[in-house]
């Protein structure tokens, strides 16, 4: 923060208070730029009333140009995607972060998992399904609760007894509360009850083993890592818990009442700490962010919120995974390594490849895909 910055902001806060003073820098901010809904979306590259109502594709906040070259060419602006890769290649060793822990690509993963999320079943699709979405282009907690009406029912736990109503379901392992598992006991396949979810994003690639570990969740991404099952789990029981003293509260409400009380907390809660914590981590901003709703009650670029495609492709955090960690006792492994590869037939195309790969270290190898917990 700039010396003339800082100052201003401590001058707006002891005139107006912190958050007016975020109120009005926020307006500030946001002004500045186009509010939505944009002209275009990846539908077209030119607009109609689909492409400005249709939220089963991304927005753009650029239009298509019909300038760029035919063919990759260095020196323009549509360089070779080898050569483009080549700028995302790590060099040497990485660096610890002074500031953040392993803890903040976790929640990023996670949040991201939430609203950014590219229509891809499989590598047989056409790369015109990639130009969809399957969003809600919304914060909430979709990973936890699931995209669609009936996922969340089939999540729910619809009990009417006392200190068990308004919950998801779950198990305990041990004295732990963990989602239930998603596959039968016996690998013969998915749960029964769990069986129309969406499917877990790169399920080919996991072995019989691994699919045994895989938890019942909202979103295709929760089991893409440890670390995003962990946010999960960290979710999950924190809607139950607030369940249980809404529950205990209000022995009046039926199930129904005390979920969506429960949700919509658990919600707020997730807002709460992507703007005030995750935000303010990441912000180059001479001022803190504070998760003030009535900011937007008049203001002109409140609109329903609508994910650009530009932005789904821009933020990543990759970087910020460490390339190994201690994980489940002494020694070490690699974690998954995510790389884009642009180039199939002479076309730009993103696809994910993950590597596994184990270190010196008596742990044993683990599987391509999956969590840590035992069957």
């Amino acid at each position: 923060m700039s010396g003339l910055a800082d100052f201003g902001v401590r001058l707006l806060n002891g005139l107006l208070g912190e958050t007016k003073t975020s109120d009005f820098l926020v307006n500030r901010l946001v002004n500045a730029g186009r509010s939505r809904p944009h002209p275009w979306s990846t539908l077209s590259p030119f607009t109609s009333w689909r492409s400005l109502t249709d939220r089963n594709y991304y927005a753009r906040l650029l239009a298509t140009d019909s300038g760029f070259p035919v063919a990759d060419q260095l020196g323009t602006r549509r360089p070779p995607a080898a050569s483009l890769v080549q700028l995302f290649k790590a060099i040497g060793d990485q660096r610890p972060c002074p500031k953040s822990t392993c803890l903040f690509p976790a929640f990023a993963q996670y949040l991201t998992d939430g609203f950014i999320r590219t229509k891809i079943d499989s590598d047989n699709e056409p790369n015109s399904l990639r130009r969809e979405t399957t969003t809600n282009h919304e914060i909430d907690l979709s990973p936890l609760y699931g995209r669609l009406l009936e996922h969340t029912r089939i999540l729910r736990l619809k009990s009417e007894v006392p200190g068990r109503k308004g919950r998801l379901k779950s198990q305990m392992i041990g004295d732990q509360e963990y989602s239930p598992w998603l596959f039968k006991r016996d690998g013969s396949g998915f749960d029964d009850e769990f069986e129309k979810l969406d499917k877990p994003m790169a399920l080919s690639h996991a072995t019989p083993s691994a699919m045994l570990t895989l938890f019942a969740a909202g979103g295709d991404r929760v089991n893409a890592a440890p670390q995003t099952a962990m946010m999960n789990t960290l979710f999950l029981r924190e809607h139950n818990r607030l369940a249980g003293l809404i529950d205990a509260a209000h022995p009046e409400w039926d199930d129904e009442r005390v979920f969506q009380t429960a949700r919509n907390a658990a919600i707020v809660i997730f807002m709460k700490i992507v703007v005030e914590e995750y935000i303010n981590h990441i912000s180059g901003a001479p001022f803190r962010f504070r998760a003030h709703p009535e900011v937007a009650y008049d203001a002109k670029w409140n609109r329903p919120n609508w994910i650009t495609i530009e932005f789904a492709l821009l933020y990543r955090w990759h970087s910020l995974v460490p390339a190994t960690a201690k994980w489940a006792g002494p020694g070490s492994i690699k974690l998954p390594v995510i790389m884009i590869i642009a180039r199939r037939w002479g076309k730009s195309r993103c696809r994910i490849l993950t590597s596994w790969l184990a270190t010196a270290s008596p742990l044993k190898k683990r599987p391509a895909f999956g969590n840590s917990l035992p069957p």
